[in-house]
């Protein structure tokens, strides 16, 4: 490892941002051996780097030398049909060919649907905590919980086959987060791969389970034959991506760092409860304030510069969302947690430009509508032990928080 970057150094997760501000000061776009990316620090270069399009998003090929050094696989193997066929590893025009496919699911009518269904999946999750309760682990009680609530109600995975569908996305999801040990093999990634498509196809036929009515797999599998733009297959590709995106530890990862974030600053659940705009502003500072992906990924389809610093052709580029999100030259005290921050929503978490994340408006109804239900019910939540966090910098978020209910 570069021996100036502790990038790759899982001894910085607790609290990664003094270390973003040293190497955004003195080396905003370095080499990093531990991430074997060129990594990039400040809030500029982020920006121009996720729009700029000679980065691409068809990086899995190099996630795979990474990560199984040697390993190759025939190109009708179900990990290239997948990974070249899904919008978050591909580029235009394909890329916007596979979005538009999805967007039955994600119209306004169908926002304004799952505004009122994840509401009272909040609620009902926060009413759930016993009566009796003073102090709980806000993760396995409420984090972890959230989305999997969600996606039954609002996107459809009939809630008899969860047991089939999370562990094999859990499997899945060592492999797409980040720089560290591999803990499954990669023939049984590809057989949860398969499992997952084979079980997306027989829901789309009726076959598996009972998919609610008006849910995003609903609205997908009803849109089917009227999509021009993809094939069957590239429609199953999208909704195993969704089933991954689903559980991954990016909503647990916000809703328990928000969590964290407003017992360490109790003044911010006053201005919540008081400020119509401090409330309005509570996903875009959350969010910013701890991005649950820290960083994101590109290969260089061409030798470039990022930054003025020379970049070759066919590297991996770490985009530092988090270390943008804290960059002093955007937002003002940016360490300070500040619900009344005007720029918050210029944070980059959700990603920006033609990659921005397909389900933002529903992660951040998700969250908005949790700390609504929460701080209803508990308007002084306090730490009740030290929280501790997974040893994953990429997705960065709490395996455990004890909170006291007061």
């Amino acid at each position: 490892m570069n021996e100036s970057s502790r990038l790759a150094d899982p001894g910085i997760i607790p609290d990664p941002y003094p270390v973003y501000a040293e190497l955004a000061e003195r080396e905003p776009v370095h080499w990093s051996d531990g991430l074997q990316a060129w990594a990039v620090l400040r809030y500029a270069d982020c920006a121009d780097a996720l729009k700029d399009p000679r980065l691409s998003a068809e990086r899995m090929d190099e996630v795979l030398r990474v990560k199984f050094e040697g390993r190759t696989v025939p190109p009708d193997s179900i990990y290239h049909r997948f990974t070249k066929n899904v919008m978050m590893y591909t580029d235009p025009p394909l890329h916007d060919s596979l979005r538009r496919s999805t967007q039955p699911a994600f119209t306004r009518a169908a926002h304004d649907h799952y505004r009122e269904v994840i509401r009272h999946v909040a609620a009902d999750l926060v009413a759930s905590v016993p009566r009796q309760a003073t102090e709980i682990d806000a993760v396995s009680e409420l984090a972890l919980r959230l989305p999997v609530r969600t996606s039954v109600q609002v996107f459809g995975v009939p809630e008899e086959d969860l047991d089939f569908v999370i562990p094999r996305v859990n499997a899945l999801m060592t492999y797409w987060s980040g720089p560290q040990d591999q803990p499954v093999e990669f023939d049984r990634l590809l057989e949860h791969l398969t499992d997952l498509h084979t079980y997306v196809l027989e829901l789309l036929q009726g076959r598996r389970g009972r998919v609610l009515p008006d849910t995003a797999i609903a609205r997908l599998a009803s849109a089917g034959d009227d999509d021009t733009d993809s094939t069957l297959e590239q429609a199953i590709h999208q909704l195993v991506l969704l089933l991954i995106a689903l559980y991954a530890p990016t909503t647990p990862g916000s809703a328990s760092s928000g969590m964290l974030s407003f017992a360490r600053n109790p003044d911010q659940i006053e201005r919540f409860l008081t400020e119509r705009a401090c409330a309005d502003n509570v996903v875009d500072e959350v969010v910013r304030y701890n991005a649950s992906n820290q960083f994101t990924w590109r290969v260089a389809k061409e030798d470039l510069e990022i930054g003025g610093v020379p970049v070759e052709k066919g590297r991996c580029v770490a985009i530092f969302l988090g270390a943008a999100n804290r960059d002093h030259r955007v937002f003002a005290e940016p360490n300070v947690f500040d619900l009344g921050r005007a720029n918050s929503d210029k944070n980059l978490s959700f990603g920006a430009w033609p990659h921005s994340c397909l389900g933002r408006q529903i992660a951040s109804l998700q969250l908005r509508w949790f700390f609504t239900a929460l701080f209803a019910r508990f308007p002084k939540i306090r730490l009740a032990g030290e929280p501790e966090w997974n040893p994953n910098l990429e997705f960065r978020s709490l395996r455990s928080l004890p909170l006291g209910l007061d």
